[in-house]
C-alpha cells in the first residue's frame, strides 16, 4: 500500500515539474519576444506629393527597440491592386542585422502609374524577423495639378458697337477632376457687359469641357476679354488664375471689305437717285426765278 502511495506522489511531482518547465519556457519565449522588437520609426517620401507618371522614393527607418541584436529582417511592400511599380529595386529587401538601440534605413524606388487617381494610397508593409511577423501601413499622396485651357468657342459679334453673344470654352487638359469652378468676366472699358458677369460650373471631368455664355457690346477693335477663374481639384486644393481672350472685332469698313457685313443694294441705288432729284428740283426753282 505504501508503495502505491509513494508512486502516486512521484507521479504528481513529475506532472508539476512538467508544468513548471512549460511555464518557464513560455516566460523565456515571451521575454525573448519582448526583448527583440523592430519598429518603424519614420517613413520619408521624396517628393512628399507625387503626380501620375512620376517617380518616388520611400525611405523606411527601422529601429531595434529591444535589448538584443536582431538578424535577417525581411521588409516587404505589397503593391497588389495599387497604381505603383518598383523601379531599379524590388518590393522586398532584407537587412542582415540591426543592433540593439540602433536603426537602419531601407529605400524603395517606385513609379506612379499614369492611371493613378489623385488621392492618398495606403500600402501594406510587412516586417518579418525570427518568428515574428508585423503588419503595418504606410501612405503615398498622389496629387495631379489641374490644367485648364480657356478659348473663345464662338461669337455673334462682328464689328464695333454690335451687340451679341460670346461663348467661352473651358477644357480640362489635366489628370484630375476640376470642380466648383467660378468664371468671372471682369469689367473693361473695351466692352460693355449686358449679361451676368459670373458663371458657376460644378465639375469638369478629365479630357472634357464646359462652356459659358456672355452678352457684350465691343467698344473698340479687338477687345481683350478679362477672365478671372477660381476652382478646386479633387483633393479640394484651391486654384485661381487670370486669363485674357482676344475677341476679333472689326470696324465697319473692314467688315464690309471682308464680306462680313452685306451692303444694302437698294440703299446704294436710292441715295444717288434722291441726290439727283434734289439737284434737279433746286435747278428748276432757280431757273424759274430768273425767268
Amino acid at each position: 500500500m505504501a508503495k502505491f502511495i509513494k508512486a502516486d506522489k512521484m507521479k504528481a511531482q513529475s506532472i508539476i515539474m512538467k508544468k513548471l518547465f512549460l511555464i518557464l519556457i513560455s516566460i523565456l519565449l515571451l521575454t525573448s519576444l519582448v526583448s527583440a522588437q523592430i519598429g518603424v520609426r519614420e517613413v520619408i517620401s521624396q517628393p512628399q506629393k507625387v503626380a501620375p507618371g512620376e517617380k518616388i522614393t520611400l525611405s523606411i527607418i527601422l529601429e531595434n527597440i529591444g535589448d538584443k541584436d536582431i538578424k535577417n529582417i525581411d521588409i516587404k511592400l505589397d503593391l497588389t491592386s495599387l497604381p505603383f511599380a518598383p523601379v531599379d529595386s524590388a518590393t522586398e529587401q532584407i537587412l542582415d542585422e540591426i543592433n540593439e538601440d540602433d536603426s537602419r534605413q531601407v529605400n524603395f524606388k517606385l513609379i506612379t502609374l499614369p492611371e493613378a487617381e489623385s488621392r492618398i494610397y495606403k500600402i501594406p508593409l510587412k516586417i518579418s524577423y525570427n518568428t515574428t511577423v508585423k503588419d503595418t501601413l504606410i501612405s503615398i499622396n498622389v496629387e495631379a495639378k489641374p490644367k485648364l485651357d480657356v478659348t473663345l468657342e464662338s461669337s455673334e459679334v462682328v464689328k464695333v458697337n454690335d451687340q451679341g453673344k460670346i461663348i467661352i470654352k473651358l477644357v480640362n487638359l489635366g489628370l484630375t477632376e476640376i470642380k466648383s469652378l467660378r468664371l468671372n468676366l471682369l469689367q473693361n472699358p473695351e466692352y460693355e457687359l449686358l449679361s451676368t458677369n459670373s458663371i458657376y460650373i460644378s465639375k469638369i471631368d478629365v479630357e472634357d469641357f464646359e462652356t459659358a455664355e456672355f452678352t457684350i457690346i465691343p467698344k473698340v477693335k479687338n477687345p481683350k476679354l478679362l477672365l478671372n477663374i477660381a476652382y478646386q481639384d479633387k483633393n479640394n486644393n484651391e486654384y485661381a488664375e487670370n486669363k485674357q481672350v482676344t475677341l476679333n472685332v472689326y470696324t465697319l469698313e473692314e467688315a464690309k471689305q471682308l464680306g462680313l457685313v452685306k451692303n444694302n443694294i437698294y440703299l446704294t441705288i436710292l441715295i444717288p437717285v434722291i441726290s439727283l432729284l434734289i439737284i434737279y428740283f433746286i435747278y428748276r426753282r432757280l431757273r424759274k426765278r430768273k425767268i
